[in-house]
């Protein structure tokens, strides 16, 4: 059996690392759209480490996870490498755009869930709008960003994302049972009760939305 030298491992590895970025870079992750204030959404770029699909490359994960994405940045209690808990979550998100909990810390700290002062760098939906841009086939970004729109209570906004992730997963009993409760509170009540339906035979366990659709007399 053949072992490699030291020099031999460490030109293997640099080449496997290479390939990795050659790969990563031929993907793009601009960022797109604008704020909910109408200002253009910017942000940082990964270099030459990334962008990468949160779904498919899980061998990178643990380089950014394991120092900048810990327990106490994802429930944005204080930051990894920075004070801040956001700027270890943007540093995830700029070199996994989907990353899906990590977008729902954004989604979270921007709706106020955080002892942190919010700042005008640390918007969700730009987050959110890159992440659709990088990766339109998965349904989480869609899903969060309806979530988020609809704890705004931008109700027809919210319920036409979830309508887009409703086309990538279908059989989500997590998103049908957020489309029951949009549906609740635009008053389609027939709609929320279908949804809710299906997202109870789905598994779902939460009892808000039955009970919601009970004292409003539309459970059958």
């Amino acid at each position: 059996m053949k072992f490699l030298s030291k020099q031999c491992l460490a030109v293997t590895l640099l080449l496997m690392l290479s390939e990795v970025a050659v790969a990563a870079s031929a993907r793009q992750a601009p960022w797109v759209g604008e704020t909910l204030d109408g200002r253009a959404c910017t942000g940082g770029n990964a270099g030459n480490f990334g962008p990468f699909d949160y779904r498919i490359d899980k061998a990178q994960l643990p380089i950014v996870e394991d120092y900048h994405f810990t327990p106490e940045v994802e429930q944005l209690i204080r930051g990894a490498t920075t004070v801040h808990p956001m700027g270890d979550a943007t540093y995830t998100l700029v070199k996994f755009p989907n990353h899906h909990r990590a977008l729902y810390s954004a989604v979270r700290f921007s709706l106020g869930e955080s002892t942190y002062d919010s700042l005008d760098r640390y918007v969700a939906e730009c987050f959110l709008q890159r992440a659709i841009s990088f990766t339109p086939n998965d349904s989480v970004p869609y899903l969060l960003y309806g979530l988020y729109l609809h704890r705004l209570g931008k109700l027809d906004e919210s319920l036409k994302k979830y309508q887009s992730a409703e086309t990538l997963a279908p059989n989500d009993a997590n998103l049908l049972y957020n489309m029951g409760l949009v549906h609740f509170d635009r008053g389609d009540f027939d709609e929320s009760y279908r949804y809710a339906k299906e997202a109870y035979s789905g598994g779902i366990e939460f009892t808000g939305l039955r009970r919601k659709l009970e004292e409003a007399g539309h459970w059958k």
